[in-house]
């Protein structure tokens, strides 16, 4: 028997590749379902929301936080 991780890891496998299609065609989407999308690519960080918080937080001057 597949381990739930297992499962978990093929189910995502599956169904990335298909959720981004759905993005390609959100156009096609009513309102509702389009949101729904989004929710779903943003869970699962399929899109890029240009976190500005990220690589800029890396490389910020370190001389703030003295």
């Amino acid at each position: 028997m597949m381990s739930v991780r297992d499962a978990e890891k093929t189910y995502r496998a599956w169904s990335n590749p298909i959720l981004l299609e759905l993005k390609e065609r959100e156009h096609q989407l009513d309102p509702d379902a389009r949101q729904a999308l989004d929710n779903v690519l943003v869970e699962r960080r399929l899109i890029n929301l240009g976190n500005p918080s990220g690589a800029d937080r890396r490389n910020a001057d370190h001389d703030t936080h003295k």
